[in-house]
């Protein structure tokens, strides 16, 4: 689940004294007397702070971009928030006023990632939290728009978005054959991967549904659990970065890209998805393994020799796809 993988972009490096300068706007006359990194994100950069005079710790977190993430992370908080476990955002400033980038002070979500439910659970604790995640993933995808694409501040759709049949072949040939990914692949598997893609493209022209809100970075290190009575249940569902609107299958295949087919995690988190009224195609784990085929190849078109671990992992996930 990403482990090992090298982070794309350097991460915003703070010392005490520019996160001091920073979050004054948000706590007057407050200072931080400890600050500490939070390192799963390969993106954005997030600190856990603590204010004197206060025990309740937060997380200041810096955006990459000239304020479009923390705009739309904002707004999708908004939405979501009564259905959906997320931090709520206590102060934002996307001006580049008091930093060169944009930031945000969020609250402070108590939990431990899903991944190391993943490594180190209990088969109990793995399908509680697998029924619980899959409860929260319906109720993420219970939130419907008029067309799919990319969003703009406000969640309206600045930008379409289409990778049905045709999209779909043309983005796998341009990426197979005139971008890196094929570069990664070798020619074997990328003969392969063009030849699965080929024969099952047709399914994504057939599949019309409603579009609907996606994560599109739905894993276990982007999900908070806690214990309770009934096991594990989820916390949080952080980062929302990526997120735009299409077919439930991108976050299906992000959540299920390293588990076996028919695992104790894939059948309660599936079982527990179709318990909130989802009715999915008996064709669903091919259709999301489609998607998750487009995402696969834009990592790979994004690698470079810097990024060894990444381009493994990569290669592996897909040869496993087209051989299953």
């Amino acid at each position: 689940m990403k482990e090992g993988w090298e982070r794309t972009e350097l991460p915003t490096s703070l010392d005490h004294r520019q996160i001091n300068e920073i979050i004054k706007p948000a706590f007057p006359g407050k200072r931080v007397i400890a600050a500490e990194r939070l390192g799963t994100g390969f993106s954005n950069s997030n600190y856990k702070i603590h204010l004197e005079g206060s025990a309740k710790p937060y997380v200041v977190r810096v955006f990459r971009g000239k304020g479009e993430v923390a705009d739309k992370e904002l707004a999708i908080t908004q939405l979501v928030r009564q259905t959906v476990p997320v931090a709520d955002f206590i102060y934002v400033d996307t001006s580049l006023s008091t930093f060169d980038k944009p930031w945000a002070v969020l609250e402070w979500k108590e939990g431990f990632l899903l991944r190391d439910v993943f490594k180190n659970g209990t088969a109990k604790d793995i399908a509680s939290a697998a029924d619980s995640v899959g409860s929260i993933l319906a109720n993420i995808h219970g939130y419907t728009f008029p067309e799919s694409g990319f969003f703009g501040k406000d969640l309206e759709i600045s930008h379409p978005y289409s990778m049905y049949g045709e999209h779909f072949l043309s983005f796998i040939e341009q990426s197979l054959f005139y971008n890196e990914c094929g570069k990664w692949l070798g020619e074997e598997l990328t003969n392969a991967l063009w030849s699965f893609c080929q024969t099952n493209s047709s399914l994504l022209s057939e599949n019309k549904e409603t579009p609907v809100l996606v994560h599109s970075d739905f894993n276990g290190l982007n999900i908070l659990m806690q214990h309770g009575p009934t096991g594990c249940s989820v916390s949080a569902v952080l980062d929302w970065e990526f997120a735009f609107s299409w077919r439930r299958h991108a976050d299906i295949a992000n959540m299920l890209r390293y588990e076996d087919d028919g695992s104790i995690f894939e059948k309660h988190f599936i079982q527990a998805y179709q318990e909130q009224g989802v009715v999915l195609e008996d064709n669903w784990r091919l259709l999301s393994k489609l998607e998750d085929l487009v995402a696969l190849c834009d990592m790979l078109n994004h690698s470079t020799i810097d990024t060894p671990n990444r381009v493994r992992d990569l290669q592996r996930l897909i040869a496993r796809t087209v051989r299953c």
